[in-house]
């Protein structure tokens, strides 16, 4: 992967400056963040790719091919549920953020040893399904003003007796 290729949210992004802000981070990780945070192309929720990996996004993933593990890409390991999670607070979780599926990132751990990270799947995607929920909302129209306009809204009487305005 080369680094043109990362794409984020807004909000990753901005959570992804405040990490570079506290350099509370090791060199190997703070040299990667720099690195993402330089090439990312920035993207508003209702434009990311749904195949992309974001924070909250369920992955599958493998590790030099060797074996598949799927987690939820998260903020950071305090939170983080062992074996349900990865923090993008860790190495392979900040190499997944921003990933499409089927790509493959190189990391270079700390010990100077490359390991290949594939993102396999994005299984779920916070941003996709916000779109699929609003996408799928109808206008809400109250049942007596349906009954009052008639169905083609014409305004008729569904009972056929109103007398009109002018009988009041």
């Amino acid at each position: 992967m080369t680094f043109h290729e990362c794409q984020l949210t807004a909000k990753d992004f901005t959570y992804l400056q405040t990490l570079l802000a506290s350099k509370d981070c090791a060199e190997p990780y703070l040299h990667l963040l720099r690195e993402k945070l330089g090439s990312a192309t920035l993207l508003l929720d209702h434009t990311i790719d749904r195949r992309i990996a974001t924070i909250d996004s369920r992955v599958e993933f493998s590790i030099g091919g060797a074996f598949m593990e799927h987690r939820v890409l998260t903020r950071d390991e305090q939170g983080a549920t062992p074996g349900l999670s990865l923090p993008v607070t860790t190495l392979r979780g900040l190499a997944l953020l921003g990933l499409r599926e089927h790509e493959v990132f190189r990391l270079r751990k700390a010990d100077g040893t490359r390991e290949a990270i594939r993102l396999i799947k994005v299984a779920y995607q916070p941003e996709a399904a916000r779109m699929a929920r609003t996408a799928t909302v109808v206008p809400f129209q109250p049942r007596w003003r349906k009954e009052l306009t008639g169905a083609d809204g014409a305004g008729s009487d569904p009972a056929g007796d109103d007398p009109g305005p002018g009988a009041a």
